[in-house]
């Protein structure tokens, strides 16, 4: 396809594509002429994948470009903690400022867990940090529902690791890994919104519904 079928089937203007071809995000296409070139599918793919990482995702040109740079050699690696809108946290955990209780509190749960997750990483950090700022706001109900959410927790990450076994091939595994990092946390977080308005919006009655009612029966 030219770069008019690409734009339509894409839905990014040909000015987007150029731009992104110039920035490194989309190979080039295969030169038919001087000033023609042929797209595929594949190239298709990838708008799509920059327009997800770049509109739902909020990540910069600068770090798509590094993904897309790595999904296309396949002796790259990445941390995939990378990727996240404002990047891993900014750790690691500062002794003097954490309250120890809340230390001692995320070590237990780890070991309750059974999580063979590093006390000095920057998730653990961030837990603590987390734990202590809804303690400074009087918000202990949700720590003390600490080990409910970390069930929940656990739950999405089997089910992430299972979405990737399930992948065909290296490569897309990587990709897929790219996208539940980044639009991962998003899709949780709407989910929860949806979860909580469902759960308090009161459920019509089936017959209210279809428009009878007991009276006119």
């Amino acid at each position: 396809m030219r770069i008019a079928e690409l734009s339509r089937a894409s839905g990014v203007s040909t000015a987007t594509i150029k731009y992104y071809i110039r920035e490194g995000l989309l190979p080039a296409g295969l030169l038919t002429s001087s000033n023609q070139a042929r797209y595929t599918e594949d190239h298709v793919h990838r708008l799509l994948l920059i327009r997800a990482l770049l509109d739902q995702g909020g990540l910069t040109i600068s770090r798509i470009r590094s993904i897309v740079t790595a999904l296309d050699d396949p002796d790259a690696t990445f941390d995939p903690r990378t990727l996240t809108v404002g990047g891993p946290y900014a750790g690691p955990l500062a002794p003097l400022t954490a309250d120890p209780r809340t230390v001692a509190t995320v070590r237990s749960l780890i070991e309750r867990q059974g999580w063979n997750a590093a006390v000095d990483s920057p998730e653990f950090a961030a837990v603590v940090d987390l734990l202590d700022v809804l303690g400074e706001l009087g918000q202990k109900r949700f720590t003390d529902r600490l080990d409910d959410y970390a069930e929940a927790a656990d739950r999405v990450a089997a089910v992430d690791e299972e979405v990737l076994r399930s992948c065909d091939d290296s490569r897309s595994r990587a990709e897929s890994r790219v996208v539940g990092t980044v639009l991962g946390d998003s899709l949780l977080s709407a989910l929860r919104r949806l979860a909580r308005t469902g759960r308090s919006t009161p459920r019509v009655p089936a017959f209210a519904a279809s428009g009878t009612s007991e009276a006119g029966s």
